[in-house]
This record gives C-alpha cells, structure tokens and sequence, in this order.
C-alpha cells in the first residue's frame, strides 16, 4: 500500500508481536506471506523490497542494521545508531563492505522550523554566528514515562542519555553552524530529582497501592487509566489496549512503579557545551523537570538575534536596528497531529524519497557519514560529564566530514 504523503510504499513487515504484526499487515494490506515473525526469517525469504526501516529498540540496531546491509538492502535506521562507539564507527564499515546506504531518521533536520533557522543562518544576511543555545525540554510527564519507567531509564539497558535523546540535538547544532567544526566538548548533568531519598512522605513502591495516587504528579493509575489514545496511554499493556489489561500491568510491570522507587540512573539534568575551530561556543541543555515538550533555540548574529519555539511553530527576528522583532515565515509542517518534531517524521520519509529518486534536498539527508558526528560527540559528552565536566578534544573521525551538502558553500549576502 503506497502512502500518498510520502511516496513510499510498504512490502512486508517484522515484527515477532503477533497482535501487533497482524494489525500492521491488515492496516497495509499486506498478504500474509509478507509478514514475518523474525529477521532470520524475513532475510530467508526472497527479496522485496529495496529499502529496510528499522526502528526497532535502540540495543538491536547495529546487529539488524549490518544483517539487512549484507542482504542488500539499503536502510534508514532510527538514532541512535548504536548503543556504542565502537558499534557506531563500525557500521561506517559495515556500508562500505556492502556498498549499501544507511540513513539516519534525524528527523529535527526535516522539519520546517530547522530548515528555516538553517537558511536564516547561512544566507549571512545578519551576519556571523556569535552564540547558539538549544534546550531540549523533555516535558516531567514524558521524562518519567521513558526514562525513569521506560525502556531508556538505564544506561546500562541502553545507552547514555545524550546519546538516545540527545543526538538530534547534536546534530541540529552542528548541522546548523555555517561551516564550522567542533574541537572540544565539555559536559555536566546529573539524576538530582527522581531518587528514592526524595519520595514523599508515605509513598509506596507502586502507585496502586499508594495512598497518594490521586494528588501525585507522576501517578501511574492517574496517567495510564484513562480513556485517551494514542501513546504513551496505551502502551503500557503490551499487545492490549484494554483498560483491564492496563490496570493488570500496572500492578505486575514497570509502568506502574513509583518514579522515586525505580532502578533508574540516566540524568533527568545536563548540558554540553561545544566549542568550535573559530572559538565560538554552542550550548545544549536537556531538562526533564518541564511543563511543555519542545525544543527553543536562541541564536546570536552579528546585527540580530533569531529565537524559536518548535512547539509553538514560531520563529522570531530580531534585528539591530531598533525595530520590533518580526515573526519569520516558514512552510507549514506536513499533516502529522501530535508530531513532537514539527512535522519533522512524514518530511523525513518525504524528503528521502524525493532524494532516491531525484537526487534532491542534499543538503538536508542524514546520511550515516554525518550522522555518525552527533553520536561521538555524544559519547564524548558522557565522558566529559562523568569527569566532572572537563574538556574533551574531537577525534580525527571529523576531519573532512563537513555539515554542509556537496558542493553547498554560505553565501555572502553582504
């Protein structure tokens, strides 16, 4: 069934939950013989199809992403693109053995709003870059249901924070910087709110059976039993959107555990700072304790300063002159409700069509190449921060990698 937002039309699915397999073939029209239970049998089967998505959890990546390559497919993989560094510089190999392409659904780099602050900066129009702050505010609901109930709550489990968030914004950062390459990054961030010493007088280990279930921000029976859709509603009942099987799976599994009585360790708090070859610096900040779920940027220029809201959908320029920032506009997102990356998502599938078939928008992809920048400096980030913030230099691996598409140069507007 091809999808008319996007170009792409989808073969066959893998998916070893049979409710959920079942669902997706039926809602995609797939024949039964299209839908496997697992890679191996998927990759046994003949070929059909030329392009492979996985979005799959994050540990499984580099495994799946180097069977699919050896079978010939290309891929788009979602980020992180491995839970280690050695996995991720490896998989420059494993496309070079194969000759096939692995994208990266870096998705903040597709949305409108990224693409306007981007042509905003490298049009020199108000001149240099002199600062760049990105927050990347997580949302206290959204924090405590991925990262402190959640599959990405432990490090060890995944991998570090920075890493499995935070890499779209590292990415945005560098990708947004005309021309410039980063020399050093430094780090600090820690877990200082969701732990056991700062539960509430009286709270129990799980929130059926706390008497403050009904006042509690973080209450799992007040989030999950409810009868809105959609995620993270109902995804707490695998394989069941029930309210019944919600209530039994808050009792048993871990999205019914109190947020102060977890086995959580990623921090809820940190920012990275990058200092690049002309000795400007671009700051990061990711916090968990939020009201909104958005990213905001401010960015410092020689005769303006550029401020947005991603949320919001709201770019504002401010020149030096004395006269009222102006509200900038951009091209309105892609029909996605709910898409926290401003249509970002289906602008991904679109753009890596368009560019398969076209050769388009090199400017924009996500190859692996320069996806592979976000997550070294991720990691390096994690180490900066485990040393208590100390300056960290870049590896060699950057040295010809640049940000910029083929042959795309800054343009002199002055």
């Amino acid at each position: 069934m091809r999808t008319r937002a996007t170009g792409w039309e989808v073969s066959a699915v893998v998916e070893p939950d049979r409710i959920r397999r079942e669902a997706f073939r039926e809602q995609q029209q797939l024949p039964v013989e299209r839908a496997f239970a697992s890679i191996d049998e998927f990759l046994r089967a003949d070929r059909v199809a030329d392009f492979a998505f996985i979005c799959t959890p994050d540990p499984t990546h580099f495994e799946l992403c180097d069977a699919i390559s050896s079978a010939g497919y290309d891929v788009l993989l979602e980020k992180p693109i491995a839970t280690s560094l050695p996995e991720c510089l490896a998989l420059l190999d494993v496309q070079r053995t194969h000759g096939n392409r692995i994208y990266v659904a870096h998705v903040l780099r597709y949305s409108p709003f990224f693409r306007t602050i981007r042509e905003l900066l490298w049009s020199g129009e108000y001149g240099d870059v002199r600062s760049l702050q990105l927050l990347e505010l997580i949302g206290h609901w959204h924090f405590a249901h991925s990262y402190v109930r959640g599959n990405w709550s432990r490090r060890a489990d995944s991998a570090p924070l920075v890493l499995t968030k935070c890499s779209h914004d590292l990415d945005i950062i560098t990708w947004l910087m005309p021309e410039q390459q980063v020399q050093k990054v430094s780090s600090v961030g820690s877990l200082s709110y969701f732990r056991s010493e700062l539960a509430p007088e009286g709270a129990a280990k799980r929130c059926l059976d706390c008497s403050l279930q009904r006042t509690c921000l973080y209450s799992a029976s007040e989030l999950y039993l409810t009868d809105r859709g959609g995620w993270p509603y109902d995804s707490v009942a695998s394989g069941s959107r029930s309210l019944s099987a919600r209530r039994e799976a808050l009792r048993t599994g871990p999205y019914g555990r109190c947020v102060w009585h977890c086995d959580n360790d990623v921090c809820d708090n940190q920012s990275v700072t990058l200092q690049f070859e002309s000795g400007l610096h671009a700051t990061l900040g990711m916090y968990a304790h939020t009201a909104d779920v958005t990213r905001r940027i401010s960015v410092l220029l020689d005769e303006a300063e550029i401020t947005g809201d991603l949320h919001r959908g709201e770019i504002t320029v401010s020149p030096f002159t004395g006269t009222p920032g102006l509200v900038q506009p951009f091209a309105a997102p892609l029909e996605a409700p709910g898409d926290p990356h401003g249509g970002g998502d289906l602008a991904l599938l679109r753009t890596l069509h368009e560019h398969l078939d076209t050769g388009a928008h090199a400017e924009v992809m996500t190859s692996l190449e320069t996806a592979v920048i976000s997550h070294v400096l991720a990691f390096l980030a994690d180490d900066s921060r485990l040393q208590g913030g100390k300056p960290l230099p870049v590896p060699a691996i950057f040295d010809g990698v640049s940000m910029a598409g083929p042959g795309e140069r800054r343009t002199e507007a002055r």
